[in-house]
C-alpha cells in the first residue's frame, strides 16, 4: 500500500487546484526576478549614505535605469534578445572597447573591430533609429 500524504504550500482559505496554486505563485515569482535583476543589474539595494535623501535618490536613479532598459528591450531587441539579463545586456553590447570620432558635422562611434557580437550591436541599433514616436 502506497502512502499519501498531502502537503498544504498555501495559507489561501479556498481550496485551489494545483494549476490555480502554480499560477497564483508563478507571477510572485516573476516578480520576485525582476526584483532581482533591479538589485543585481543596478544595485537597486546598495545604500552607501547614512542619509536617507541619498540612499533614496540613488534608488530612484536605479529604478529609472531599470525603467528605461526594459523599455528598449521591450521595443528594439530582436526575439532572440528580449530574455537577455541586464547583466547580460551590457556584457555583449556596452562593455565594447570604442571611440567617438569627430568628423566636420558628424559625431561617429568607432567600435573594436574584434567585438564579436557587432552584428547584434547594429541589428539592435538600426531598430533603436527605426523607433518613432508617434
Amino acid at each position: 500500500m502506497i502512502a499519501r500524504h498531502e502537503f498544504i504550500i498555501t495559507n489561501l482559505s479556498e481550496n485551489l487546484s494545483a494549476e490555480a496554486v502554480f499560477q497564483t505563485y508563478s507571477k510572485r515569482g516573476t516578480m520576485e526576478n525582476y526584483i532581482k535583476e533591479a538589485k543585481n543589474g543596478f544595485y537597486f539595494d546598495k545604500t552607501n549614505s547614512p542619509r536617507f535623501l541619498e540612499n533614496h535618490a540613488r534608488m530612484m536613479v536605479s529604478v529609472l535605469a531599470y525603467n528605461i532598459v526594459n523599455f528598449m528591450r521591450t521595443l528594439c531587441f530582436t526575439k532572440e534578445t528580449k530574455g537577455f539579463q541586464v547583466s547580460t545586456i551590457r556584457l555583449l553590447l556596452f562593455k565594447v572597447a570604442g571611440k567617438l570620432v569627430h568628423s566636420g558635422r558628424k559625431t561617429f562611434l568607432k567600435l573594436s573591430s574584434y567585438h564579436v557580437y557587432h552584428e547584434l550591436f547594429h541589428k539592435i541599433l538600426r531598430n533603436i533609429q527605426h523607433f518613432k514616436w508617434q
